[in-house]
């Protein structure tokens, strides 16, 4: 599906936070990156949905190359970004982000507002409310829900269950499981390797900009992992999410 090869990137006027990144996501699946803080995630998921322009290398989507896109090019391709610190509308509510989010020009609406509401059940009674006065977990489902609402095919999503209570991680990663069986391919930011195996059908390991390793989701593999992230990089793995 997505293919990306040798991909640099920096932004404006910095040096370069992503160095030579060769990545291959398969679709449908769920794909986490993890890896320490500045360990260029962000940047990563930012240059694959054209919010930053890479420097040098090449992204490739279903053989097409659209390296250096436009956002609203991802958007009309299918690929619809759930950022790090949600970035709602606060004065819009929750009915009026749903309003103004549409499928891009000539794909169709696979996400009615009353299945994301099937999706997202505490948003239904949240409707007319702004979003500066929903929960962290409400703002992290609109978050992800408006997202969802372009019908992508592939969804990126920046640390979706960061700061909020087990319980609704735990809501939240249900959701993010269930996409692929609906057609939506998963790239997700994820705290650390064990709650990404959880998640996860491959886990590919970012260090100071570079991606260091990857595997699939076995348990042997994961414990290897996590050996791995501890020898290269001991106590950098972010604790359990809590609020």
């Amino acid at each position: 599906m997505l293919h990306t090869r040798d991909l640099t990137a920096a932004y404006p006027d910095g040096p370069p936070v992503l160095h030579d990144v060769t990545l291959d996501l398969r679709h449908p699946g769920i794909h986490a990156l993890v890896g320490p803080n500045g360990a260029g995630k962000t940047t990563l998921l930012h240059t694959l949905a054209g919010h930053l322009h890479p420097t040098s290398g090449s992204i490739h989507l279903d053989g097409r190359d659209v390296t250096g896109w436009h956002p609203t090019a991802a958007a009309r391709a299918g690929i619809a970004l759930a950022p790090q610190g949600r970035r709602l509308w606060p004065s819009l509510t929750v009915v009026e982000h749903f309003a103004i989010t549409r499928p891009a020009a000539g794909r169709d609406e696979t996400w009615t507002v009353e299945e994301l509401l099937d999706t997202f059940p505490p948003l239904a009674a949240r409707m007319q409310h702004r979003a500066h006065q929903l929960s962290g977990g409400e703002q992290q489902m609109l978050t992800i829900a408006r997202a969802l609402r372009t019908a992508p095919r592939l969804l990126l999503a920046d640390e979706p269950t960061e700061g909020l209570a087990p319980i609704i991680a735990d809501q939240i990663t249900t959701v993010l499981r269930d996409l692929p069986t609906q057609g939506v391919t998963v790239l997700a930011a994820l705290p650390h390797a064990a709650a990404a195996a959880t998640v996860a059908d491959t886990l590919h390991v970012l260090a100071c900009g570079q991606l260091v390793r990857h595997t699939h989701t076995s348990a042997a593999a994961t414990d290897a992992l996590r050996r791995h992230l501890t020898l290269t990089h001991p106590g950098d793995e972010p604790a359990e999410p809590h609020q």
